[in-house]
């Protein structure tokens, strides 16, 4: 497991935490209305027989708020798993431009897992 390019020290076993429910999920999925990234709606997902996930762009499973989750369609979630840093400065900055939410740069510490080298944090 460890050799394996996408391993990051077990961090998919972690558990949510329990505001990570049903609710919470629907808040996430009425406030955007679709896929955020392929942008497309429920109802065309629905038709492409694609599921719908709830992401945590931060990757942390802690970090349940609404402005560290964003919708996405299976497809897309897919395509999350690698390049990580990217993807996570990448949704920071679109919900920031569609919901003004703020985020803080700052540098990761040497005891957090191997996913980039600087990381963004909800504040």
């Amino acid at each position: 497991k460890e050799l394996a390019p996408r391993w990051r020290g077990g961090i998919s076993f972690e558990p949510y935490t329990l505001n990570f429910n049903r609710k919470f999920k629907k808040i996430i999925k009425e406030r955007d209305k679709g896929c955020i990234l392929c942008d497309i709606g429920f109802e065309d997902l629905y038709h492409l027989k694609r599921k719908i996930h709830v992401h945590h762009i931060n990757y942390c499973k802690a970090d349940s708020i609404e402005k560290n989750c964003v919708t996405l369609c299976n497809k897309c979630h897919g395509r999350t798993n690698n390049n990580r840093g990217y993807w996570n400065g990448f949704f920071q900055s679109l919900l920031s431009k569609k919901y003004s939410y703020k985020y803080n740069f700052v540098n990761k510490q040497e005891s957090e897992p191997p996913l980039s080298n600087n990381i963004f944090v909800v504040l």
